[in-house]
């Protein structure tokens, strides 16, 4: 039975804390340790010779950052990632989503919603703490006009918000979360994107995304 269930490395320089997310992991149901280390260099070491579906990466380590580990883990295997740090402040914030992290959640964070986030970020969402969705949202409204910067093309068929939700969905966030971070219901996020289908003539969220990208609606690397 345990080589079903969901591995999970743990880089975190704390052993307390390691010990701490290490127990959370494997009394969670479908979910085991792979690795824990307590340095960037020992992480990189491990990923090479151990698989993991995600891992938990704290940011600030004793030999470098956090995000150096999530570039190695990008390269080495598709396994996801969930940032876990003390560091809310917004280049921060920005800076892990940027490069590739799945997630953002403060070190506070309550027990059982960390191990919901890690079954969320398992499943293709991606679970954000509210303060650094307020970044994220202020990233994604300063997008329209840098990816149509320079462009004589025609209007968007989109609304701002349409736009907007978007790009939120294709960083893998769910109606739910999506919701969270622009402060409407998830039914008005259905509803706008039943006019985003409408307008696109598509049918999924991914033939929205890259009709969107495609029509330069979105930016290529969203």
């Amino acid at each position: 039975m345990a080589g079903s269930n969901r591995r999970i490395a743990i880089l975190e320089d704390d052993p307390d804390l390691r010990g701490y997310l290490a127990t959370i992991v494997n009394h969670a149901s479908g979910l085991e340790v792979a690795f824990s280390a307590g340095t960037v260099a020992e992480a990189v070491a491990a990923c090479r010779t151990q698989a993991c579906d995600l891992a938990l990466v704290d940011l600030q380590l004793p030999d470098g950052s956090g995000l150096d580990f999530v570039a190695e883990l990008k390269r080495q295997c598709d396994a996801r990632t969930l940032i876990l740090t003390v560091l809310g402040d917004r280049q921060s914030v920005l800076v892990a989503l940027h490069a590739g992290a799945d997630g953002y959640l403060l070190k506070d964070t309550p027990a059982d919603q960390l191990r919901r986030s890690i079954e969320m970020t398992l499943a293709g969402e991606s679970p954000i703490s509210p303060q650094a969705a307020t970044y994220l949202l202020e990233l994604i409204k300063r997008e329209p006009a840098s990816s149509s910067a320079g462009s004589a093309g025609p209007a968007s068929p989109l609304t701002t918000r349409e736009a907007e939700i978007l790009r939120l969905f294709s960083r893998g966030l769910s109606y739910r979360e999506t919701g969270e971070v622009l402060s409407i219901s998830s039914h008005t996020v259905g509803d706008h994107v039943k006019a985003i289908y409408r307008k696109l003539s598509v049918h999924s969220r991914a033939e929205a995304i890259f009709e969107a990208r495609s029509l330069g609606l979105i930016a290529s690397d969203e």
